[in-house]
């Protein structure tokens, strides 16, 4: 009897354990929707709509990697403006170019390898600044939806989310 009722207790347990993790899960994934639903929104406004899959991963990131250093506010503002900065220069020096882009790109990765700032999604930004060719639109674009996901990072420790 004493071992059919600890069975029956661990199982209870088991239940109430999954059921919490599935609320968090949808809680989760809506709080990830709507993040994301504010970033297509500002960078509809600009019309760059190529530039949404790294703000995409950046918000799932921070939704559901929360305590990881990928999404720690600190690595998301430092590679992001990295970017922001490296693309804007080497636009404004090599135009958009091959030869800029690779250049981008080693200088954007290479920080986020030997450094303990590393949001990944900073290195697949930096590709599409020059796929989407303005660099004024995509300098708007990527504050903006940096701001956007700063705040969400704020707005869900403030709250416990």
């Amino acid at each position: 009897i004493g071992n059919f009722n600890s069975n029956k207790m661990a199982e209870s347990y088991m239940h109430r354990f999954r059921d919490a993790l599935t609320k968090k899960k949808v809680r989760d994934y809506f709080i990830f929707l709507s993040i994301l639903g504010v970033i297509l929104s500002l960078v509809t406004i600009r019309g760059n709509y190529i530039l949404a899959p790294p703000y995409a991963v950046s918000a799932y990131l921070i939704v559901f990697e929360r305590n990881t250093k990928y999404s720690s506010m600190g690595s998301l503002v430092s590679t992001y403006a990295l970017v922001i900065l490296s693309s804007d220069t080497l636009h404004f020096l090599l135009g958009v170019s091959l030869v800029g882009m690779v250049l981008n790109v080693v200088i954007v990765s290479a920080f986020v390898t030997f450094t303990n700032l590393t949001h990944p999604p900073a290195i697949a930004l930096t590709i599409f600044s020059y796929i989407a060719g303005n660099p004024l639109d995509f300098t708007i674009s990527s504050v903006l939806s940096m701001a956007a996901l700063l705040a969400a990072s704020l707005i869900m420790r403030k709250y416990g989310l």
